[in-house]
C-alpha cells in the first residue's frame, strides 16, 4: 500500500526484548502450522505457525544470529533469532528461494494469523488440540 510515497506495513512484529523489529508490506501468501520434529524442537512448543511472505516485502531492523540445518528433504533451513533474548523471528528454506517465513508468535497484529493447514501430522504431539476445519497433511504438501 502506498500513501503519499510512504510504504505502509501490512503487519509488524518483534522479538521478546524489542531489539529486533520487522515489517511486511504485503499480506502473507499462506499461513501454516508445522508439527514436524525440527519445528517443535526449534520453538520449544508443540507446533510452529509460519506466515510465508515474499522476501522482497520483508524489512528487518536490529541484529540477528542464525542457525542452519538440513530438512528431511535435504533443504538448508536457516532460522534467525535475536542474540539478546533468543526469540526465533523468521526463517528461510533453500527449497523456497525468495520466501521468508515469519514466526507467528512474533507478529503484533494477531488478527491476521489464520492458518489454512496443519503439516506433518505424522509427527504431531498426540495431545495437541487441533482446529478440525483446517486441511491436515501427513507431511509437506506438493503445492
Amino acid at each position: 500500500i502506498i500513501v503519499t510515497g510512504v510504504i505502509m506495513s501490512i503487519f509488524t512484529g518483534s522479538c521478546l526484548c524489542g531489539s529486533v523489529n520487522y515489517k511486511s508490506n504485503s499480506d502473507p501468501l499462506v499461513i501454516q502450522n508445522c508439527h514436524c520434529d525440527q519445528c517443535r524442537k526449534a520453538t520449544g512448543s508443540v507446533y510452529l505457525t509460519n506466515l510465508f511472505i515474499k522476501e522482497e516485502n520483508f524489512e528487518i531492523t536490529g541484529e540477528v544470529n542464525n542457525y542452519t540445518h538440513l530438512s528431511d528433504a535435504g533443504n538448508k533451513m536457516t532460522k534467525y533469532f535475536c542474540p539478546k533474548c533468543g526469540s526465533q523471528i523468521f526463517g528461510k528454506n533453500s527449497g523456497r528461494p525468495g520466501i521468508t517465513t515469519i514466526r507467528a508468535g512474533t507478529v503484533n497484529e494477531k488478527e491476521i494469523i489464520k492458518p489454512i493447514r496443519n503439516l506433518f501430522m505424522k509427527s504431531k504431539v498426540p495431545s495437541t488440540p487441533l482446529d478440525n476445519s483446517l486441511e491436515a497433511c501427513e507431511g509437506m504438501p506438493l503445492n
